[in-house]
């Protein structure tokens, strides 16, 4: 069995339905998966879906493979990656497996596969799976494994509703029609709060888009529902839950690096002087936040299974990206759960006395772009930044350039009142921007350069992305 390499990513498996995969391919996963894992011991997978059309028949494709190697299958049904992995704790289990593709485009499905407790396997490992395939060396059970049905969203719910007290709030919660819109608007209710659903009907065509919480668009649908509602807050998600965006009272925008800030500010008052990690997308803010509130700064490259498997070394209390991925691993476990990460703000704002803009007012002020993809082939990417990375060293001498190992995948430029960021996409088919200053016109100059910069180059699309009107 041969497949498409460029659905291997970094830290997951994406790939477009009937073309990249289809639910063939999805057995040869689960039986590459279960010959994989069961290496370590484990005997048991926790196994969910998303909302996606073809996510159900992967998932029975997926789970037939992973009995074949005489694995057993929890099938925990459609629910959100956070579950996912707060099961690998119930259960016992450091097997887990979850069928999306994030916030993907309708047409697209994947997987997201752990090796170890709250972990995901990153690129190495997945080249693993990909090499078992193409040989398909599976293992060959005497026994096939049995598939175990258990609903455990209300014990999941009393687990993450002990940990916080949240005083009443009236919040819009915004699903774009997937996975979180089953699940989150129950949980919020359970806290005590007066929820507004707002597209949280569940459509796999995604009629508004994809679900992401980082793109303009849902990010305006939600400002005008909050102030529409006069709620006291907003939230978004992706398709599988486990990143948030937000919109305070006032139908303010907050992009999720000026989030994560405030999360630090909340972390340091527990664990002072901790290491707070975050990705290279985030504005300056974050580090000046994290200095003045006598924490240690410290950036890592972009993804979620990159930042998850360089805590193992740095044991940062808290770790967030730009994209919403928020890490509470000294307080919850060391895995993004966008609905302990919503709880987690709603009880700062009920412990601190403080609206959302109150709380934000505290913070450095910078004029952000949003997190812009730019259309730009697999094949193509990677050498693409490589070219940029050249002109940006020439025609920024003075700026502290990154492009180490802490960038990953692009470079990061730093300048006394300004910030821009380039790189290619571990999850699709883009080159991902951002750039802030201080001053209205640096900021203007930086999108006018960028804009300029990118058009010199025919290997961007700008057909398709995300974000694009903001270059």
């Amino acid at each position: 069995m041969k497949i498409n390499s460029h659905i291997i990513r970094g830290y997951d498996i994406r790939g477009i339905a009937d073309k990249d995969l289809n639910p063939e391919i999805a057995e040869h996963f689960g039986k590459a998966y279960g010959t994989y894992i069961q290496k370590q011991n484990v005997r048991q997978i926790v196994v969910g879906y998303d909302s996606r059309a073809t996510s159900v028949d992967y998932k029975n494709a997926f789970t037939k493979g992973i009995i074949s190697t005489g694995l057993d299958v929890i099938d925990i049904g459609l629910t959100l990656v956070g579950t996912i992995y707060w099961a690998q704790y119930y259960f016992n289990t450091k097997g887990a497996a979850m069928i999306t593709a994030s916030h993907n485009p309708a047409e697209y499905n994947g997987f997201k596969l752990a090796n170890n407790f709250s972990d995901s396997m990153i690129l190495e490992d997945l080249k693993v799976l990909e090499k078992i395939i193409n040989k398909e060396n599976y293992t060959k059970a005497k026994n096939q494994g049995k598939i175990k049905k258990e609903n455990i969203q209300k014990i999941y719910f009393n687990d993450l509703l002990k940990r916080f007290k949240i005083k009443k709030f009236k919040v819009v919660v915004d699903a774009s029609c997937a996975t979180a819109g089953a699940i989150v608007p129950n949980l919020l209710r359970q806290a005590g709060c007066e929820v507004i659903e707002s597209n949280c009907n569940i459509d796999s065509s995604f009629p508004l888009g994809v679900a992401d919480p980082t793109e303009t668009i849902v990010a305006q649908r939600l400002r005008e529902k909050v102030l529409k509602e006069k709620a006291d807050i907003g939230f978004s998600y992706d398709t599988d839950g486990d990143r948030i965006g937000i919109v305070d009272e006032k139908g303010t925008i907050i992009w999720n690096d000026v989030l994560l800030a405030l999360f630090a500010i909340d972390i340091l008052n527990y664990y002072p002087g901790a290491t707070i990690m975050y990705n290279t997308l985030c504005s300056k803010l974050v580090e000046e936040t994290i200095i003045k509130h006598g924490g240690r700064p410290f950036m890592w490259r972009t993804g979620h299974g990159f930042l998850k498997n360089k805590n193992k070394e740095i044991k940062a209390p808290f770790i967030g990206e730009l994209s919403g991925h928020f890490f509470f691993s000294a307080d919850f476990y060391n895995h993004d759960d966008g609905c302990y990460a919503t709880l987690r703000l709603l009880d700062y704002l009920s412990r601190t006395s403080q609206t959302l803009s109150q709380a934000l007012a505290q913070l450095p002020q910078y004029i952000s772009s949003p997190e812009i993809k730019v259309g730009c082939a697999d094949d193509l990417k990677i050498n693409l930044i490589k070219k940029i990375s050249k002109v940006l060293k020439k025609d920024f001498p003075n700026a502290k350039l990154i492009d180490d190992e802490r960038a990953g995948d692009g470079v990061r430029l730093d300048m006394a009142s300004a910030m821009f960021v380039i790189r290619y996409s571990q999850n699709g088919p883009y080159i991902t921007i951002k750039f802030e200053a201080k001053e209205k016109k640096e900021y203007e100059k930086l999108k006018q350069y960028i804009n300029k910069l990118l058009h010199n180059y025919k290997e961007v699309d700008w057909s398709f992305g995300a974000n694009v009107e903001a270059l």
